[in-house]
């Protein structure tokens, strides 16, 4: 029989606490021990409850949910759970097992209870969703997008470039190969051996001949060439989805 997590749940909102406890039934593993509603009570309910996890919410009246992770009395794994998608990059420095947009997705919740006592970071793994985060290690520093806001990735020699609908683009040291098992494969396929498209993110293709189609994503000024196969196969793709 496996161990059991003793589980504290923190957030402001009663109902989002009951949604959390309902979602969470779901999973025998998780015993949860209490729960509270400011950053004070859940201080004193941690050191005296011991939780093995706390899912804890960000922005909570007085303190927000940081505030807690220096008051714990030991180290204890923390999975966010917020509204909020822009203290994401901040949850990755204080090692947080994973970071939930509400409102949560049962399938996110399994894959964020799975990561425990894993040694990862909380970026989106396997079989996510468009609202998902994804992480990128740039020469600027850490940033954090939605999976949505990907339009297509290039492999340029031993590195990959993302393209975002905002017209952003990094330069990284992640494969393809590491793209294709990260990303939902039904939503982003590989055309080519050096690319990568998000379907939700077409705007047109124009097949210009046999040998050669245009394609025009969001955010992109500059359509992408296709050869003739990478063309078929996007439009079988599509005529699948319609």
């Amino acid at each position: 029989m496996s161990r059991t997590i003793r589980t504290l749940l923190v957030d402001d909102e009663l109902p989002a606490l009951e949604l959390l406890r309902e979602l969470l039934s779901a999973h025998p593993q998780i015993e949860i021990v209490g729960q509270a509603r400011t950053v004070t009570e859940a201080a004193t309910l941690a050191a005296t409850l011991t939780p093995d996890l706390i899912f804890l919410d960000i922005q909570m009246p007085r303190e927000d949910g940081f505030a807690l992770l220096a008051k714990l009395p030991q180290p204890t794994s923390i999975i966010f759970v917020t509204a909020h998608n822009e203290h994401a990059v901040r949850a990755f420095t204080v090692n947080a097992v994973d970071y939930l947009l509400k409102p949560v997705h049962p399938d996110r919740l399994r894959q964020s209870l799975a990561r425990m006592g894993k040694e990862t970071t909380p970026t989106v793994q396997g079989s996510v969703t468009l609202e998902d985060n994804v992480f990128f290690k740039t020469d600027r520093g850490l940033q954090v997008a939605r999976v949505k806001a990907i339009t297509y990735i290039e492999s340029e020699e031993n590195y990959t470039r993302v393209h975002l609908d905002d017209g952003r683009n990094y330069l990284l040291r992640r494969t393809m190969a590491e793209w294709e098992a990260l990303l939902p494969p039904q939503k982003f396929p590989r055309l080519e051996r050096c690319l990568i498209v998000g379907l939700h993110a077409i705007r047109d293709l124009q097949v210009q001949s046999r040998e050669k189609a245009l394609l025009y994503l969001s955010g992109g000024a500059q359509p992408i060439n296709l050869a003739r196969r990478a063309s078929f196969r996007l439009r079988q793709l599509l005529d699948e989805q319609a």
